[in-house]
Parts: structure tokens; sequence; C-alpha cells
């Protein structure tokens, strides 16, 4: 069951006024209001005039090389991209109104994992997971990086940043060793309080979090999903008052009989305030959401993988009619699946090649335009791939708005 509390209304307003420079480049974002809508909860079943979705899709080069991508647009139409080349994480900003013009900057050095989420004032933070847990931000003049882990045990597996409405960073990682290089195997969580960073471990089952995602639920509190990999679980972590509550999203055997459960999982909250995640099991991308008080799994896709844990990702984002649209790596193939609001549907956007993994995330901005970001297959290059969108004629029909 899903607890209630997560469904509390909220309306808040924003003022994005952020100034990103370097040395190459300098653009000034301007003003803008958001207001988030307060929420009604509304019949599953509602009548409405549909409009028939399909997207025009063209790319632009970012860089000569990228993996480990994470992609977010502000509501002035910004983009804020980090990656890893190989060698530096680094961080790409293209600017609205600019054309196909990007611009990149070395924050750090390593090969790692990377995430990345905007502040209230359009600043994008940063974790990456170059053998220790690493967070960077910009303050509105300089990049400001440091270590959050305080051993040397290794982190190389994935990370999850949010920024509270108040400016709060919280992170989460999978902590693979313990000091000594004997496994630990757990999920790790942190939230900064007084500039002190309170760490703690967030679930303690067998092997969780090796593939975790974060999002912000209604009061600006951090939301995750998280695989439970021994067992075979998919769970959902968030915060009642000072107390954490875990509940199990899908389970081994549920809707299939794969072993793997909730693998590259991704995780975004709708108008309602209810979380939504996307995911695969090792044959198949699903998405799981809140119907009534229970979870509800839908198969979206089936296909092979490519094994190993970068081989497993899916990125999730809503757009304006709180559809989900969900990037994701089917065994090395790019594909989009989105819903209309009768029904998903499925496009391929780069097909396998010599480079296996395509490291994809998904953003959409307030014109329900997409970007996701990857991989090239050919050379390795990172590239954005951009729908715009288009509509047909309005359908009349009765649409299940589940999803």
């Amino acid at each position: 069951m899903f607890d209630i509390s997560l469904l509390s209304p909220i309306h808040m307003r924003r003022c994005l006024a952020p100034i990103l420079e370097s040395t190459n480049v300098k653009r000034r974002f301007g003003r803008l209001l958001v207001d988030v809508v307060l929420f009604v909860v509304a019949p599953l079943l509602v009548p409405i005039s549909l409009r028939a979705q399909t997207w025009n899709w063209r790319t632009e080069m970012v860089d000569q090389a990228g993996k480990f991508t994470s992609i977010a647009a502000d509501p002035e139409g910004n983009l804020h991209l980090s990656y890893s080349d190989g060698e530096n994480i680094k961080y790409a900003f293209r600017p609205a109104g600019a054309g196909s013009k990007w611009f990149t900057m070395e924050i750090d050095a390593g090969n790692a994992y990377t995430s990345l989420a905007l502040d209230s004032q359009g600043h994008p933070h940063m974790c990456y997971t170059a053998r220790v847990v690493r967070y960077a931000h910009w303050d509105g003049a300089q990049w400001k990086k440091e270590s959050i882990t305080s051993d040397d045990a290794p982190i190389g597996y994935s990370c999850a940043v949010a920024i509270s409405p108040d400016g709060t960073p919280y992170m989460s990682w999978y902590r693979d060793q313990n000091s000594d290089h004997t496994p630990y195997l757990h999920i790790k969580f942190a939230e900064l309080r007084n500039g002190a960073w309170i760490v703690r471990t967030l679930d303690f089952d067998l092997q969780t979090g090796k593939w975790e995602a974060m999002a912000l639920d209604p009061r600006g509190g951090p939301i995750l999903s998280f695989d439970a990999f021994v067992k075979g679980l998919l769970k959902c972590a968030y915060k009642v008052g000072e107390d954490w509550k875990i509940v199990t999203v899908d389970f081994r055997g549920r809707t299939n009989d794969v072993y793997n459960v909730g693998m590259g999982n991704s995780i975004a909250v709708g108008k309602s305030g209810r979380p939504r995640i996307s995911y695969e099991d090792g044959e198949n991308l699903k998405f799981a959401h809140v119907d009534g008080g229970d979870w509800r799994i839908e198969l979206v896709d089936s296909f092979h993988t490519l094994g190993s844990w970068v081989g497993y990702r899916t990125s999730l984002a809503l757009d304006s009619q709180d559809h989900p649209h969900i990037a994701y790596d089917a065994g090395g193939v790019l594909r989009h699946a989105y819903w209309d609001g009768q029904k998903w549907h499925i496009e391929t956007l780069a097909r396998a090649g010599l480079q296996g993994y395509k490291y994809c995330s998904l953003t959409v901005d307030k014109q329900d335009s997409l970007y996701i970001s990857y991989t090239d297959p050919d050379d390795g290059s990172l590239k954005v791939a951009i729908g715009e969108l288009k509509t047909a004629a309005p359908i009349n029909s009765t649409a299940n708005q589940k999803p």
C-alpha cells in the first residue's frame, strides 16, 4: 500500500535568475516565475479530447565523447547536461534560443556515473562516483566541489541527486565495499544540514540500490526508487516526517519469471503527487504507478539486453499533460516510449552499433519538446536527440488516465 500522505497538494513559486560563466562563455538567463498548479484528484476514467502526439526528431552534437549522461531543461528552455568523456567529468550548457551551440567545461577528473539536478534558481548540481562520491554545484559565480564519503572504499556505481525548493541537496549512491574491501552492498543517503552531510544507510536488505533514482515528493522531500537485486525487488522509499517508509513496488514472479527486477530504474512524480517508476527486468521495459492504494505494473516493451549493469538504463519524464515518456536502452538500441492517454507508443531513435551502451537521459521542457542525451552508436560522441511536438486532429475519446 502507498501512503496517502504523499498526495498533499503544494503551490510554490520559483524565480530563476542564474548566471553561468566560464572563460569561454557568458550567458545571462533572465527571470521567470513558475507556478506549480494545485492539483485535484480526479476520476481515473475521464472524457477528454485527445490529440495524437508525434515528434519530429533532429540531433545535435555536444562533445566528441560522452557517457553516463544526465540532462535537465530549466523553465526558460536552457539545457544542462552532465557526463563523462572517459577521462573527465564534464558539464555542458545550451542557452535557449542559441540554435545548436553547446558550451562544455571540465568539472573534475574521472570516468564515472553522473546525475544532475537544478535548484530553484536554475543552478546545476551534480553527483558523480569517481571512486569516492563527489558533489559539485554552481553557486552563481563558480563551481564548488567536495567529497561526501569519508573513507577509501571504492564507489563506482550509480548515484542520484535532488535539490529541495529551499535549496537543500539530497544525494544517494550504492556502496559496494567497506574500507577494508569486504562487501557492503547497500544504498546510502545523505542530506546537507547546517553545512554538514548527514549520511545513513537507507535499506539493509540484500544488495540494495545498485540501480537507483531520486525525485521530489509534493512537499519537496526526497523520494527514491531502487532495486534489491538478490531478492528480486523494486522498492520505493520516502520520508514521513523524519522517518523513512520503504514499500515494495514489484517483485520476482509477480508478472513474469525473470530473475532481475528493478534495473535501470527512474522515478518521476506526477501532478497528483503520486510517483511513477520506469525500469527493466532483464527482458522487458516496465512502468509502475499507483492505482488506488496499490502499485500497478505495465509491460511496455520486450527485448534482449546486452548484460552488464551499465546496459540497463531507463529515464522517465512527464509532459504537460502528465503523460509519461521513457528513454531506454533496449539491448543496445535507443528507444522512446510514450503514453498518449490511451496506449503506449514506441519509436527507435538510435540503432545498435560499435558502441553498445547508449547511457541515455531524458528531459521535457515547458513546450513539451523532448531532449534525450545519448552516446552515438558508431563513434562514441555525445549527442542530444530533440523531438519537437506535432499534433494531429483531435480524437474524442474516454481515455484511461492511469499512467
